[in-house]
């Protein structure tokens, strides 16, 4: 036997290696893909998220709140409204009523994500997710990211049909971006507290009341008329509610007028809400998928 035989013969076999194929085809799991890793976190928020849009997508309910009401509800103020309020302030009412229903639309679709979310629970589905070899929090990140999607489409799409009645973005696109950053923290603040009122709550109508809620700030606030057109004792009330904020934000960044003072009150009011239900929302979350 020579030395080069005998070298091989004494050298034990390397160890599988991780990144070979298993019989069926599919990579083993490795201690980089561990249920409690971050890329775990990652790769199976984006499955979450990617499953609940497709979800969304193939309901008719879900897709006409986010879509297709708000943007008929644009065009319904603009015949309604016509240039009464334009010719009362001098600037075109689109930049009142876009980013007025653009939030809406956001918060309209919390809702309606909301009552597909206490559907899952009631069938037992955050069960099973909980029960799966999965990173707890990917199943409500995942949902968090399918929110800002539908955010950012809704809000776009209102932007668009905007157009046609007059709304243009004086400031390029740093002002659009702003406008749209703006819409997606205004609108996952609520979906936040959507999620936690809905977790915590046993009474299956509690997302229904939200939405007529969310209809009713629809009327008072900056969007809908200016707020000196409202009564005086109302005016506080309506000048500082978190749409009049957020909707006077994108229209001075819409118009390139003042940004700072709304731009800090929506800042203050979203995160204010995360600050108080974000924790609620994740407890909420853990109790109601160990039932």
């Amino acid at each position: 036997m020579t030395d080069s035989t005998a070298t091989e013969a004494s050298t034990p076999p390397a160890p599988p290696s991780n990144t070979a194929a298993t019989p069926f085809g599919f990579r083993p799991r490795d201690q980089a893909h561990h249920e409690t890793s971050l890329r775990a976190l990652s790769v199976q928020s984006g499955q979450q998220c990617k499953r609940i849009l497709i979800k969304w997508s193939r309901d008719p309910v879900t897709l006409a709140q986010s879509l297709l009401y708000p943007a008929l509800m644009v065009l319904m103020f603009r015949l309604v409204l016509g240039e009464s309020i334009s010719e009362r302030t001098g600037v075109s009412s689109s930049y009142g009523m876009v980013p007025m229903v653009a939030l809406v639309g956001a918060m309209a679709g919390a809702s309606v994500s909301g009552i597909g979310l206490r559907r899952e629970l009631a069938g037992g589905m955050l069960h099973k997710f909980w029960t799966m070899p999965v990173h707890r929090s990917s199943a409500l990140l995942g949902r968090l990211c399918a929110e800002v999607v539908r955010i950012l489409v809704t809000t776009v799409l209102i932007f668009v049909v905007g157009t046609f009645i007059g709304f243009r973005i004086e400031t390029g696109i740093p002002g659009l971006l702003g406008m749209l950053g703006v819409a997606v923290l205004f609108g996952i603040s609520f979906s936040i507290m959507v999620t936690a009122i809905t977790l915590l709550t046993n009474k299956s109508t509690i997302t229904e009341w939200i939405a007529i809620t969310t209809n009713l700030l629809m009327f008072f606030n900056s969007g809908f008329v200016p707020v000196d057109a409202y009564p005086t004792w109302l005016q506080p009330v309506v000048e500082y509610q978190p749409l009049s904020c957020a909707v006077d934000a994108i229209r001075g960044l819409a118009l390139n007028g003042e940004i700072a003072r709304p731009m800090f009150l929506t800042c203050a009011w979203s995160v204010g809400i995360l600050a108080v239900f974000l924790r609620p929302a994740v407890i909420g979350y853990r109790k109601a998928s160990r039932k």
